[in-house]
């Protein structure tokens, strides 16, 4: 029985898979630049929390501040990690659709 969730002309078999390998490479590019401003937000942060546990100095506060900005840091860090993973894995993805299209054009020009 067919799927009725499918309409003709989609589906396994029912046309080419459209990927924008353009959209792929847009995406990778926007998380690098992500990662670069998450760098820099958490660095405008350190003069200021570096300022405010020096003057707050003897206080538990001040231990807090910079245990909190050294948490921060950690955090940004993982989060970097994870986008440049995210980036570099969406621009394997669009070497290996070029590769496929590519495959798939040249066994079929073999054919003819």
């Amino acid at each position: 029985m067919a799927d009725p969730d499918l309409k003709l002309g989609q589906g396994p078999g029912g046309g080419p898979t459209k990927v924008s390998t353009g959209a792929l490479d847009k995406a990778a590019t926007a998380l690098d630049g992500i990662a670069t401003d998450s760098t820099a937000a958490g660095k405008a942060a350190d003069e200021s929390t570096e300022a405010a546990a020096g003057k707050l100095s003897g206080w538990d506060t001040a231990t807090a501040l910079r245990g909190a900005l050294k948490e921060w840091h950690e955090q940004v860090s993982q989060l970097n990690g994870r986008l440049n993973q995210e980036a570099g894995m969406m621009r394997q993805t669009h070497t290996n659709y070029l590769n496929v299209e590519h495959g798939i054009a040249t066994s079929f020009a073999g054919k003819a």
